[in-house]
C-alpha cells in the first residue's frame, strides 16, 4: 500500500513541475523565428495584408474601446491625420488600409501600432508633444515598427511546438500526481500563452528588441526627412523625458522596457551630433479623434 505523500513531497513535486516550465520558456527565447533583419538606408515595403491581419487589429481596438472613450469631437482630428498620412506617404505605404484612432485620456501618455495596422494614440500624447516635429518622430517610429514587421505575432518553430506540447503535458501530470488529482490543467496552448505573456510578445504591450528600436529609429528618420519634419525631434523629445520626472513618471507606458536615457542614445547614433535649431510652431489644441482616415482613398484593390 502506496504511503501518503508529506506536504513537504507535494511541495517538490509542484516545484519540480514549475521547474521544468521554466526551463521550457527560458529554453524557447532562442526557438522563436528571427524577423529579418532591415538593410541600413531601406525603408522596407509591404505588398498588402495578409488574410486576417485586419481583423485582429480591429478584435484589439474593440478590446480597447471597453477601457477608454474615443475622442467625440471630429475638429480635433485634422492634426494629427494630417502628420500621420504625411508618414504614410512618405513610407510609399499608402495603398495598404490604416487605421488611427485617439483615445480620450490626458493621463495617459502613449501610442501603439499593431499588427493589421492600427495605430492607437491617447491624448497625454499630443499634450506632452511641443510641436508637429515631436508627433511625427513617435509616429514615424511606430510606423517603422510595422513596416519592418516588429509587430507581427510570435512565430515559433517547429521544434519548439513540440517542446511546447511534451513540456505542457509533463508539468501537467506532475501537478495532478502531486496534489493527487485535486488540481488539473486542461486544454493546450497554455504553455506557449503564458510564455508570450511573460516575454511582453502579446501586441498591446509588446516589449521591442534593441536591435528592432534601433531599425525603427533608422525607418523613422528616413521617414521624417522624406517627409519634411526634423529628425531631430526625436532626440529632443526623449532628452525632456529625460530630464523631467514627472513627464518621465507618466510617459512609463511609452518608454516601454527602455530608459529615455537608452533611447535617447541609440537615436544619437543615427542623428548629427550638433542639432540643428528649428523652430516649429502649432496650435496648442491639435489633437484628433478615431478615424478611419485611409478606408476610402488607401484601400488595398
Amino acid at each position: 500500500m502506496q504511503k501518503p505523500q508529506t506536504p513537504a513531497e507535494t511541495t517538490r513535486r509542484i516545484l519540480a513541475a514549475v521547474f521544468i516550465s521554466a526551463l521550457a520558456v527560458i529554453g524557447l527565447n532562442a526557438c522563436t523565428v528571427k524577423a529579418r533583419t532591415i538593410e541600413p538606408g531601406t525603408i522596407p515595403k509591404i505588398d498588402a495584408l495578409a488574410p486576417g491581419e485586419a481583423e485582429y487589429g480591429k478584435m484589439l481596438f474593440d478590446d480597447l474601446c471597453d477601457d477608454y472613450p474615443l475622442e467625440p469631437d471630429p475638429e480635433r482630428m485634422e492634426g494629427l491625420v494630417t502628420i500621420f498620412d504625411n508618414l504614410v506617404e512618405a513610407a510609399e505605404a499608402d495603398h495598404l488600409p490604416w487605421h488611427l484612432y485617439l483615445f480620450d485620456n490626458p493621463d495617459i501618455i502613449d501610442i501603439r501600432a499593431v499588427h493589421g495596422n492600427y495605430v492607437f494614440v491617447w491624448s497625454g500624447f499630443l499634450e506632452a508633444a511641443q510641436n508637429d516635429d515631436e508627433i511625427a518622430a513617435l509616429m514615424a517610429c511606430e510606423i517603422a515598427h510595422v513596416l519592418a514587421r516588429h509587430t507581427y505575432p510570435a512565430e515559433f518553430t517547429l521544434w519548439t511546438d513540440i517542446f511546447f506540447d511534451v513540456a505542457e503535458i509533463a508539468t501537467s501530470l506532475a501537478i495532478m500526481t502531486a496534489t493527487h488529482g485535486m488540481v488539473a490543467i486542461n486544454g493546450q496552448g497554455w504553455m506557449k500563452w503564458a510564455y508570450v505573456e511573460l516575454a511582453d510578445l502579446d501586441a498591446l504591450d509588446r516589449e521591442y528588441s534593441t536591435l528592432e528600436e534601433r531599425e525603427a529609429v533608422m525607418i523613422a528618420r528616413l521617414l521624417m526627412e522624406r517627409a519634411n519634419y526634423s529628425p531631430e525631434a526625436m532626440r529632443t523629445f526623449w532628452q525632456r523625458v529625460e530630464q523631467d520626472e514627472d513627464l518621465n513618471k507618466k510617459a512609463n507606458r511609452l518608454i516601454r522596457d527602455l530608459s529615455a536615457e537608452e533611447r535617447t542614445r541609440i537615436i544619437d547614433e543615427f542623428l548629427p551630433q550638433t542639432p540643428t535649431e528649428t523652430e516649429v510652431s502649432i496650435p496648442s489644441d491639435i489633437q484628433t479623434s478615431q478615424r478611419d482616415f485611409n478606408a476610402v482613398r488607401h484601400r488595398t484593390q
